[in-house]
């Protein structure tokens, strides 16, 4: 009688991360063993496309995207949502070879991810904790007091609470992003592109801080 480890079942949840359709190509590759024997299709957002030159054609990005590929005893789908993003690979007999491709698939949502997306995500429910403690404070802070607040305050409070509802919309409205076009390749135009989400939160967190400090100071006075 011989006892055989039974293998760890390949992982499916992948980072949110922001691809580009050179990611995609590379990810292709991965998947596909660069075998012509392969029979693959895309889906991204309401349309469905064979080949990646159809996918530059559609331009502008989605946040719904879909990589179905299949050959001979192999199976292999990598499905971008709006709540979540996961591969599944699936080959017969030795899992040495799908295990190999996750990792590679891994690898580039690794170096492509969505850093700050991604741990909020992580954190979410301290988040949200931390929101509703704060929104308690300050409701007995207005008790406290006790004085009539005026239209221009009213305003700043608007303002901010839309800007904390903007930074909760970009984190919960989409999970990974496909961009349908290569990337550019200038030094500053890539930094920026690839930094823009965080650019917009920072500054949208200044504003938010700003607001709240003139209102404190009005509310003292």
């Amino acid at each position: 009688m011989a006892i055989r480890t039974l293998p760890q079942r390949i992982p499916t949840k992948l980072p949110p991360a922001k691809l580009y359709l050179d990611d995609i190509n590379e990810i292709l590759q991965i998947l596909t063993d660069s075998s012509a024997d392969c029979q693959a299709s895309f889906v991204a957002g309401k349309s469905k496309c064979d080949t990646l030159d159809d996918l530059k054609e559609l331009r502008g990005r989605t946040t719904h995207f879909v990589m179905n590929i299949s050959s001979p005893g192999k199976h292999q789908i990598l499905e971008l949502t709006t709540s979540r993003t996961q591969i599944h690979v699936y080959e017969m007999g030795d899992q040495l070879a799908a295990w190999s491709k996750y990792v590679k698939v891994a690898a580039i949502f690794e170096r492509r991810r969505l850093r700050l997306k991604s741990a909020v995500r992580s954190a979410g429910s301290w988040i949200l904790a931390g929101l509703w403690f704060l929104t308690i404070a300050a409701w007995m802070f207005g008790l406290h007091i006790a004085k009539p607040i005026l239209i221009r305050e009213l305003l700043h409070l608007v303002t901010g609470i839309f800007l904390a509802a903007t930074i909760v919309y970009y984190f919960v409205s989409s999970h990974s992003i496909v961009y349908l076009r290569y990337p550019h390749r200038v030094g500053a135009g890539r930094w920026l592109e690839d930094h823009k989400p965080e650019i917009i939160v920072g500054v949208i967190c200044a504003l938010m801080g700003v607001i709240a400090t003139r209102i404190i100071e009005r509310a003292w006075k």
